[in-house]
């Protein structure tokens, strides 16, 4: 899964840049987001992969095993939550500049300072759960009075997801009702509108990661859900930076598909 995602992600963020640099020369914030989004997903991919090799994820852990790994969970922790909060304002910012009307931009500016305001304190509590970061291991040991209350950080968590899936299906049903409203043909509707809904495939990633949010608590026995809830976390900012940036493709593609024509157009003409 993080090969797959890496791949997609690194392939669709380089045609991204290439097309608004060297195609439409409109470079803007939101692909300076989606590449801090991406450098970041990339460090998330790397912890986790760390994870793994060190047997982390077993079924069956042990102390050392925990022992080993545990810094490695805070981290990647700590570069999921920075993941998607930047991946929340870069999508943010690219759907600001097709919106034209008063009220979506209000919800619009709305959502994206809840999403940073949240995503930030989010990673201060994920950091210093257990007081400072170098404590944290045996601050678990002690016993979960050493840490935050188990129900805080439940809620804490459960209210981060729930900002993301409502973000996900704002920055998905409003640029959708403009794209309606819009003069383009309805071929270009229907394969815009495609791309856009497949936003919202990070939404429902999100809500099976709540699922298994108890798995990713690091108190009790954290392992035992931590598989499953780390591959749906995985997915949720990888098909999202995929997503994202396919939407900003048309431009890249109608110019290839110029050039084919043109080719194909001078071989007959060569030929004749």
């Amino acid at each position: 899964l993080i090969i797959t995602l890496l791949i997609s992600s690194w392939s669709t963020v380089f045609l991204r840049l290439w097309g608004r640099i060297r195609i439409t020369k409109s470079p803007g914030w939101d692909d300076t987001l989606m590449v801090l989004t991406l450098m970041l997903f990339t460090c998330y991919c790397a912890f986790i992969s760390v994870i793994i090799s060190l047997g982390g994820f077993s079924y069956v852990p042990n102390f050392t095993a925990i022992k080993r790994t545990i810094l490695h969970v805070q981290l990647s922790e700590v570069f999921y939550i920075l993941t998607t909060t930047t991946l929340k304002i870069s999508l943010g910012l690219f759907f600001l500049r097709v919106l034209t009307k008063r009220w979506q931009r209000r919800i619009f500016h709305t959502i994206l300072w809840v999403s940073a305001c949240y995503g930030f304190f989010y990673v201060f509590i994920a950091i210093f759960q257990c007081g400072p970061p170098a404590q944290l291991l045996p601050s678990l040991m002690k016993g979960s009075l050493k840490c935050l209350p188990t129900g805080f950080l439940l809620f804490t968590g459960y209210l981060y997801g729930i900002i993301c899936v409502v973000a996900d299906w704002i920055f998905v049903l409003i640029p959708i009702f403009v794209l309606i409203e819009s003069d383009m043909d309805s071929r270009s509707k229907v394969s815009v509108s495609i791309i856009m809904a497949l936003g919202a495939v990070g939404s429902i990633s999100a809500i099976l990661r709540m699922v298994y949010l108890k798995g990713l608590l690091l108190s009790g026995d954290f392992i035992t859900d931590a598989p499953t809830a780390t591959i749906w976390a995985t997915a949720e900012p990888g098909t999202g930076i995929t997503a994202a940036s396919l939407a900003t493709l048309r431009p890249l593609f109608r110019k290839v598909k110029e050039g084919v024509r043109s080719k194909i157009a001078s071989s007959n003409l060569s030929k004749s």
